[in-house]
């Protein structure tokens, strides 16, 4: 077993040690395994955290500190702004996705934050935790779905006793991101020790740090001939249009000589008044940086219940309830509205009565005049505008905010009974879980809105008004700086609020215990079966489903699946106590579901462990197991959404000319080649669910070795390998990749070119990403652990108490993470690489080898730890032109510690990041609007935080 606190080498050891005949076994049922067993023995690699290591982290969400460990990747945290969505923090084993990591309360799954049934770890009521163990060998077979990577299972405290209190304040050292929470616990035993009641309160509330605080990230950077330059977005304060070589030497009226430095002209700009200005790319590009989170603010609630009892002799009621509501957001720069029409083509803004329309400034009126041969062809006198970007900072920044309320009620009955010579348990359960969060997003145009507020007319009293006064419509113009009023804003911006629900109902039962003897010991077996039933809605606003967002409209969506399931486990010692067998057993566990969308499907898992002597123990196992859709992955609607990537088209990509060629036929103006440049930061997706998904399939072998030295009392070290593979993964082929693909590959009758969509002026307009059972993905590495505990000589101890030192060291090796979504396509490591589908907006990087190390000294009242973490090196993806070659390993330093004042009183305090280090540069193509990897590195820099405990 992977061992990951202090204790628990100690037991371990401690019962190595002692005699035989003077051993005592706690039965205990360890994550990975339902069999009662009488040893730390898992049946697969498992790390485990204690509660105590998530008290002196000093972190108010949980995911930080497990995300720590080497096993756990980069994933959605609580510094991921816009890419991280509703807030939902996750775990993300392997590398493999949180779709792909199981979540468990004492053994149970715990209540989805979404429509892919995640778990919110902000959700955990991490003042109840006792332990963590975290399972990385597949656990498909003994949980079901989703633990293809493996599980986490938090284990609550049972039997608190008494009153707990606790407050931690923390911030950074540039005095931002400040944060308080407070915990309140009181426990009660019943009837002398027959039950226990326990209730507990936390509130947390966090403050953000935004982008424009930290050097690094205080301004986009864009790659421009090799090198990282200021940039930004071509959604530029005033409106910007995009126009071809061909088309700017049409123009007529206009000046487009720059005013000052120029890469290259590729469009025009609305300056103040209306004035027509040369827009230069990218030296106009807008920073959009400044309003972008670094740290999202949050505030929590949460309440949690416990409660058990034995109603008689061997037979016990148990009841848990949690509820928690979580208040959190991300933001971003000011409205970038692609200005258009509904109904009209993509991108076409309609301009009507361009020469007489009152709203329009007299530059701008004046402009179109001059140019009715570009924008009014037919001579009609309304003007279409293609591919028109505006930054509307008159409304203020875009804010994204999501409130979710979500519980969980389970109850239950357990027991045991004696049967022959041996003692069998039972357990029977019910779940119900909901959650529900409402979204409001502010500071976003409705395209409708904007229509009407264009078509306007003069009254007879002389006012300006709207042709259409519905909705109390404010005439407004779009072309200029400072042109939008308040009285336009609010009209042009109303709230934008949705609904999503999720509710899941659970019921369970299982028997275990000893089937029989035999020489080298008992056979367990365990047995039960399970139903679930997951359901899911999502409403969007009213002007969604009007259509009032054009493109970007979300649609309502709403799905279900049921579930049975039906499994079984069992352990056969073969040898024990014999000469080069202290053990010999083989286990196998399995599990078949019927799934009301995909049919039935089997998993099955097969182990093995032989301990030569008592001090050396090999482990290896082997997992089928499969994967379901989740009601997301099936029922999504169609929708817009922003991803990574860069025109392949572009000049400083340096194209060949089959690359050109390709460029041209897909609507880039050859004239324009020469110096064509990306007129947005990233791509448009479009991407939606698939009602077809069947389901994934996954091979996972693991093997490994413990080893606990005895002419070195109480070290424990262990070594694993592990291998996953999965097929018919569902996935997409991003944006990045399907850019990628088409230029590799030269075929414009391919998949992936034609997944890629251009505007009339030949920028891309978006890229179709549909889910598909497409995909393989493959991880392999190494995992390796050294635990060793020393007693310290008197003279370092406090109080005549006795002293200890504990050291601690955690690394992964990443040999391989591979992708393959396009059949006959190589296989895409992803082990330390950055680029080229392997980073950017969204995703995140692997580093091949990354290590934790905690030296901890504990004596009397005082615990004192240091920690260091590294995050490997990323590469550049081979073949891949950016600025960024490589960036260099991070290593981060904390000191953390505890001190009793009284027997009911302590107080804690550290700092993390001690030597404030700043994240690797990255830039924008590389790594998205942060400049780096906001979920792999620190981005916050040096913090620190003190708090107080008292337990009566």
């Amino acid at each position: 077993m992977l061992i990951g606190t202090m204790l628990v080498p100690v037991q371990v050891a401690s019962a190595q040690d002692a005699p035989a005949e003077t051993a005592v076994h706690e039965d205990i049922i360890v994550t990975g395994s339902r069999l009662v067993r009488t040893d730390l023995a898992a049946p697969s690699p498992t790390t485990v955290v204690g509660g105590a290591d998530l008290q002196l982290s000093g972190s108010v969400t949980i995911e930080n500190t497990l995300n720590e460990f080497p096993q756990l990747a980069a994933g959605q945290n609580s510094n991921v702004n816009a890419a991280g969505g509703s807030g939902v923090l996750t775990a993300n084993l392997r590398g493999l996705g949180a779709t792909r990591t199981l979540v468990l309360i004492n053994g149970r799954r715990f209540i989805p934050a979404n429509s892919d049934g995640q778990v919110d770890l902000a959700s955990i009521p991490d003042v109840l935790v006792e332990r963590v163990e975290i399972v990385t060998g597949g656990a498909s077979a003994v949980y079901g779905s989703d633990a293809i990577a493996g599980a986490v299972n938090f284990l609550l405290k049972k039997d608190f006793s008494g009153f707990g209190f606790n407050y931690l304040y923390g911030e950074t050292f540039k005095n931002d991101g400040a944060s308080h929470k407070i915990d309140a616990t009181v426990g009660a035993n019943l009837d002398e020790g027959r039950g226990n009641v326990t209730l507990s309160m936390s509130y947390t509330k966090r403050k953000p740090v935004f982008q424009q605080h930290r050097g690094f990230s205080s301004v986009a950077l864009d790659t421009i001939n090799g090198e990282l330059v200021p940039g930004g977005s071509g959604s530029i304060p005033g409106t910007r249009i995009g126009l071809t070589a061909s088309t700017l030497a049409q123009l007529q009226g206009v000046n487009l000589t720059p005013s000052g430095p120029c890469t290259a002209i590729t469009g025009i700009r609305f300056g103040v008044n209306g004035e027509v200005l040369p827009y230069c790319t990218p030296q106009n590009a807008f920073n959009y940086s400044a309003d972008n989170y670094l740290l999202r603010p949050l505030e929590r609630t949460q309440i949690s219940a416990l409660g058990h009892y034995e109603i008689t002799d061997g037979v016990e009621a148990y009841a848990e309830a949690f509820y928690m509501r979580n208040v959190n957001a991300f933001q971003q720069a000011p409205d970038q509205s692609t200005l258009q029409t509904p109904g009209l083509g993509s991108t076409q803004l309609l301009i009507p009565n361009y020469a007489t329309n009152p709203t329009l400034a007299p530059a701008v009126r004046q402009f179109f005049v001059d140019n009715a041969a570009v924008f009014d062809t037919d001579a009609d006198g309304d003007a279409i505008v293609i591919n028109a970007n505006r930054r509307s900072t008159e409304l203020g920044p875009r804010h994204y905010a999501y409130e979710r309320q979500s519980y969980n009620l389970t109850g239950g009955l357990r027991g045991e009974f004696g049967l022959g010579s041996g003692t069998w348990r039972w357990d029977s359960f019910f779940q119900y879980q909901h959650s529900r969060t409402d979204q409001l997003n502010t500071g976003q145009i409705s395209l409708t809105r904007l229509a009407q507020s264009l078509d306007s007319v003069v009254d007879g009293s002389g006012q300006v008004v709207c042709r259409d006064t519905s909705r109390g419509c404010v005439p407004a113009s779009v072309f200029g700086i400072d042109v939008l009023d308040p009285s336009a804003a609010t009209f042009l911006t109303p709230p934008r609020a949705s609904v999503e629900s999720f509710s899941r109902t659970v019921a369970g039962a299982s028997l275990s215990g000893n089937l029989f003897e035999m020489p080298a010991g008992p056979v367990p077996i365990a047995i039960g079966v399970e139903y679930r039933k997951d359901s899911y809605s999502f409403l969007p606003s009213p002007q969604d489903l009007a259509g009032e967002y054009g493109p970007s409209s979300l649609a309502a969506a709403s799905g279900s699946y049921n579930l049975k399931e039906f499994f079984g486990e069992t352990r056969v010692p073969i040898l024990a106590d014999v000469p080069f067998a202290d053990s010999l057993a083989i286990e196998g566990a399995a599990r078949y579901a019927d799934y009301s969308t995909i049919g039935s499907v089997f998993a099955w898992k097969l182990g093995g462990e032989w301990a030569p002597v008592r001090w050396l123990r090999f482990r290896g196992a082997y997992n089928s197991a499969i994967r379901a859709p989740t009601l997301n992955e099936l029922y999504r609607p169609m929708g817009r959404s922003y991803g990574s990537g860069e025109d392949p088209c572009v000049a400083t990509r340096q194209p060949t000319s089959a690359q050109q060629q390709l460029c041209i036929s897909q609507g880039v103006p050859a004239v324009d080649l020469p110096n064509w440049q990306q007129g947005t930061v990233g791509m448009t997706a479009l991407t939606g669910g698939n009602p077809a998904l069947q389901e994934e399939k996954s091979k996972t072998w693991t093997v490994g070795a413990v080893i606990s030295p005895p002419f070195l009392d109480r070290l424990n070290l262990t070594v694993d390998y592990y291998n996953i593979d999965v097929t018919g993964a569902i996935a997409s082929v991003n944006t990045d990749q399907t850019l990628t693909d088409c230029f590799i590959n030269l075929d414009p009758n391919s998949t992936t070119c034609r997944a890629i969509v251009r505007l009339p002026n030949g920028q891309v307009d978006y890229v179709a990403t549909n889910l598909q059972n497409i995909g393989t993905l493959a991880v392999r590495g190494i995992d390796a652990q050294i635990d060793y505990r020393v007693d310290l000589p008197d003279a370092l101890a406090i109080g005549g108490d006795l002293a200890r030192l504990d050291f601690q060291v955690v690394a992964s090796w990443m040999l391989e993470r591979s992708t393959q979504v396009l059949a006959g396509q190589p296989k895409r490591d992803c082990a330390g690489r950055m680029g080229g589908g392997c980073t950017g907006y969204g995703i995140y990087g692997t580093p091949k080898l990354s290590l934790k190390t905690n030296l901890t000294y504990n004596s009397g009242p005082l615990t004192l730890r240091g920690s260091m973490r590294r995050v490997g090196v990323l590469k550049l993806y081979p073949g891949i032109t950016a600025a960024v070659q490589r960036t260099s390993p991070q290593y981060y330093f904390d000191l953390s510690s505890q001190f009793r004042i009284t027997s009911f009183a302590e107080i804690v305090a550290g700092i993390d990041n001690i030597f404030n280090k700043k994240p690797p540069i990255m830039g924008t193509v590389l790594a998205g609007d942060a400049n780096t990897d906001p979920s792999l590195y620190d981005v916050i820099g040096s913090r620190y935080f003190l708090g107080v405990r008292f337990k009566f």
